[in-house]
């Protein structure tokens, strides 16, 4: 079965130009920094307000070319994009049961698993070690707090002293 759907660039813009919206709009309560210095909502704004900016390019240039462009989607490329998004959202709802270090684990095997990775022994040691290094850079370097869920495995990892400038 396929599905043909038109104007792809004008739908796509418009998408895009709500994006940035929603991206300005999500970050009106970021601080705006003081001094002259830029707070946490300058970068947010900046990318948003580069993808407003190229989103009505991309819909005027349609517009202008009156060629509807027109993408045919077949079941194999909705499930293609459905896995991975389903998977992400699993990751998501996991997160507060099983914790960061777990979840991202188990995230990375099965979508080392969906993309062709067919190897356990290749898998599961890499997607450990991403999951510990993303651990140790949020948690221990940038101070982000992760959820720990029912499982603490992120309180069993020891402190890095040297990352975060403790002797």
């Amino acid at each position: 079965m396929t599905i043909e759907i038109r104007h792809t660039d004008k739908v796509g813009a418009a998408l895009l130009v709500a994006l940035a919206a929603g991206v300005f709009v999500a970050s009106r309560d970021f601080p705006s920094g003081f001094g002259g210095s830029p707070g946490a909502a300058f970068f947010p704004r900046v990318v948003a307000a580069t993808i407003g900016t190229l989103a009505v390019v991309l819909f005027v240039r349609s517009v202008a070319s009156r060629d509807p462009r027109t993408h045919r989607i077949s079941t194999d490329d909705a499930v293609r994009f459905a896995v991975p998004v389903a998977l992400l959202a699993a990751y998501v709802a996991a997160m507060s049961v099983l914790g960061f270090v777990l979840a991202t684990v188990a995230f990375l095997v099965g979508l080392m698993r969906y993309s062709g990775v067919e190897r356990y022994a290749r898998s599961i040691p890499l997607a450990l070690g991403v999951a510990i290094a993303l651990h140790y850079v949020f948690r221990e370097f940038l101070h982000v707090p992760l959820p720990s869920g029912s499982v603490p495995v992120s309180e069993l990892l020891p402190a890095l002293p040297l990352l975060v400038g403790v002797a």
